[in-house]
């Protein structure tokens, strides 16, 4: 654990460096959502006490296979990377470190969760426990949603297929969604229908 730690260091205190500001930006906002603030400390306990809260834990991991992926650190990333594999089995949460996904998500509860590789999440969004968001295989088995910022996506929710989802959206439990849903909108019920409009809001402190 003595090497990751140290390469967790490393990173912090090289900020000057513009993707690694962003990585560092990125995993405080994730923290940020979780906690209520961040700083090295919390980033520390969160990265090697995985009981201290699942979904930093598992956060942290994803963020940093994501950033060396992409950075073409490939050796890194494979052990990183392997890591992650290990935890999507423990914690049922399914999440490649290919996918974009923006700053701040929350997963407050672990398990059962899937989300295609090829899958957009914009800032700020929160995904309960069972939630899926996959292709619809009777159109194409490679196009998948792409979710807004400021998107909750309740309990056991399924959202399938080449759809957008708007931002400042709430996807109520249980809910099947195979339509594009605006921004602003109240979604419940299989198939999913707009239940309400509500205000639009923006969200950008998650630091």
């Amino acid at each position: 654990m003595s090497h990751i730690l140290k390469f967790i260091i490393s990173i912090m205190e090289r900020e000057n460096k513009m993707k690694t500001v962003e990585l560092i930006s990125i995993i405080k906002s994730d923290l940020y959502r979780i906690f209520g603030y961040n700083n090295k400390k919390i980033f520390i306990k969160s990265m090697i006490f995985k009981s201290w809260n699942v979904g930093a834990h598992y956060l942290i991991y994803l963020r940093l296979c994501n950033y060396l992926y992409i950075n073409k650190e490939f050796f890194l990333f494979r052990v990183f990377n392997k890591k992650l594999k290990k935890m999507q089995i423990r914690y049922g949460i399914e999440i490649q470190s290919t996918t974009k996904i923006g700053k701040a998500l929350l997963i407050p509860h672990f398990g059962g969760i899937v989300i295609h590789e090829n899958a957009i999440i914009g800032d700020g969004c929160t995904i309960m426990h069972g939630v899926t968001i996959g292709i619809n295989s009777f159109k194409s088995m490679t196009e998948v949603a792409e979710i807004g910022d400021n998107v909750v996506i309740g309990a056991g929710a399924k959202i399938i297929g080449n759809i957008k989802i708007g931002n400042n959206v709430t996807i109520g439990a249980n809910s099947v969604v195979t339509k594009d849903i605006p921004s602003n909108a109240v979604v419940g019920g299989n198939p999913g229908k707009i239940i309400s409009y509500k205000k639009s809001i923006t969200t950008n402190k998650y630091e």
